[in-house]
């Protein structure tokens, strides 16, 4: 909810975000599938209020922003309230948004904010670079990946996307539930990726498509 100049402005949309130890990522999706996303640190202030400063997102790509953000907890959940995230002829806008707690599972080697160092595609003989940037959060049993990729190779137009689900990590396997998605041909997807760590702050997942036998790999870097 949006309120400013003695009006409050509701808006459809779905959201989820998650807090790691010292970062946070979040992805949002409009009732026309547009994505808004950020991923930053953030650093409690006072017992109700916390600094999130900004590392990437849809809106700021990597410029330098900070929000000071209200929280009131609840049992099921949190508010938080933006004060004055925008301005508009002079009128100051709030932001508030509710959100529902989801329990919490197993902690892995994998909690933490990770991004996206280099990514290619092979299919038979042939090799393709991708050219997107990525952002990959995994905390107590929960995933979310958040992007913003070209549509054609001018790199003139992009596009936001995002993922969300659970995930466990088992030897060199990670399986990951795909829950909510803006992909629609991820929904509900179960995935089975072949994980290997280089240190404790990079690894490589393949991804084995089983119909085309296309590869997909993924080298992360942990973000500090």
């Amino acid at each position: 909810m949006v309120s400013g100049d003695g009006k409050d402005t509701v808006y459809a949309r779905t959201q989820v975000k998650i807090y790691t130890g010292d970062h946070f990522i979040y992805a949002a999706m409009a009732p026309d599938s547009s994505v808004g996303f950020g991923v930053g640190t953030y650093k409690a202030d006072t017992g109700s209020k916390i600094i999130e400063s900004n590392i990437y997102s849809s809106a700021a790509l990597d410029s330098p922003k900070n929000f000071n953000v209200l929280i009131k907890w609840a049992d099921s959940g949190y508010t938080q309230v933006i004060p004055a995230i925008q301005t508009f002829h002079g009128v100051k806008y709030d932001e508030t948004e509710v959100y529902h707690k989801l329990p919490p599972a197993d902690t892995s080697v994998l909690d933490g904010v990770w991004k996206l160092d280099s990514n290619y595609t092979i299919k038979g003989k042939d090799k393709t670079i991708g050219n997107e940037v990525q952002f990959k959060a995994f905390w107590s049993g929960h995933f979310m990946f958040v992007h913003r990729y070209p549509l054609d190779n001018t790199n003139s137009k992009f596009k936001n996307g995002f993922g969300y689900g659970d995930f466990s990590l088992k030897n060199d396997t990670l399986t990951e539930n795909e829950q909510l998605t803006s992909h629609s041909s991820l929904m509900g997807r179960t995935f089975a990726i072949k994980i290997t760590f280089k240190g404790s702050d990079e690894y490589s997942q393949v991804i084995t498509d089983s119909k085309s036998g296309e590869q997909s790999v993924e080298i992360y870097r942990r973000i500090k």
